[in-house]
């Protein structure tokens, strides 16, 4: 038994804007109520450092390494705690949409560049070229953000390279809730993947019709598709305890072993091949942007 607890934040929104020095106080807060609820990992939502921040997101972005990376290091460190801070940095000249991979020693294992910004996000942001997996004290672990989740071949990659826990920060409120929701469930499900969601919230709670469209509701999922912890609609901390090593059943949908294991079976009859062949002939027939 590997047991694993996880941690994931909905990450207040004031009336009022922010600066990065406020955020990311306020993160190492979250970090705090999750080590305290005992979590081995916790989720900071997408662009945490300038959530809610009015001036140019561009000026406030890290020259990476830089002060955010050491003050999340220093978190890790005081709380002996991994995290997942996403936030926008500069490297090479460009701007990416990041997460940094931090363990609990307060060091860097890596990080994941957004690999399918929004149309808005390319007029500034350089899409990402990597789909790591980290390898940490808990286990292995990715991330995706936000507008990734619409491209289903990234968590199927993930599972096929090893990834136990799939990551989601996130700012998303739509196009509906109900939306977000089906399609995290069916990330878990078709990848037999634990996914993680980070998001927004306001105070008071989600009411879109008052103009309060941050929707919080940072959950974990198990591997079933089944919420096993959530905040709602409010900010906060949502903690679950996963055992990673527990046997994942499939109602003998891939008929290979009984029980079922499902990436591993789904890995020996997918076929590869035909999408790779696929995906190249479609990649000749269009300009790939760098």
């Amino acid at each position: 038994m590997r047991t694993v607890r996880i941690g994931t934040t909905a990450f207040l929104v004031e009336d009022t804007a922010h600066t990065p020095e406020m955020n990311v106080s306020r993160a190492v807060q979250y970090i705090g109520v999750a080590k305290q609820g005992n979590a081995d990992i916790v989720c900071l939502p997408e662009m945490v450092t300038t959530a809610n921040v009015h001036k140019d997101l561009e000026y406030h972005a890290e020259d990476y390494p830089g002060a955010y990376t050491e003050m999340f290091q220093r978190a890790a460190r005081d709380h002996a705690i991994n995290i997942i801070a996403p936030y926008l940095v500069r490297a090479g000249g460009v701007m990416y949409n990041q997460a940094t991979v931090i363990n609990r020693n307060g060091g860097i294992a890596g990080f994941y560049r957004k690999v399918q910004p929004t149309a808005e996000e390319r007029r500034h942001i350089t899409p990402g070229n990597d789909l790591p997996v980290f390898e940490l004290d808990i286990g292995k672990v990715a991330v995706m953000i936000c507008m990734d989740i619409y491209f289903p071949e990234i968590p199927r990659i993930y599972a096929m390279k090893g990834a136990e826990i799939l990551f989601w920060p996130t700012v998303a409120h739509g196009p509906t809730q109900e939306s977000l929701r089906t399609q995290l469930t069916a990330r878990a499900i078709d990848n037999s993947l634990v996914v993680v969601e980070a998001n927004l919230a306001n105070h008071p709670p989600y009411a879109a019709y008052a103009g309060r469209f941050r929707p919080a509701t940072a959950r974990i999922l198990d591997h079933n598709g089944d919420i096993i912890a959530q905040t709602g609609r409010r900010h906060g901390v949502a903690i679950a305890a996963v055992d990673l090593d527990e046997v994942r059943l499939t109602s003998q949908c891939v008929l290979i072993r009984e029980p079922d294991h499902m990436r591993e079976d789904l890995e020996s009859i997918t076929r590869l091949d035909l999408y790779a062949r696929e995906y190249a002939l479609l990649s000749e027939r269009r300009r790939i942007s760098p």
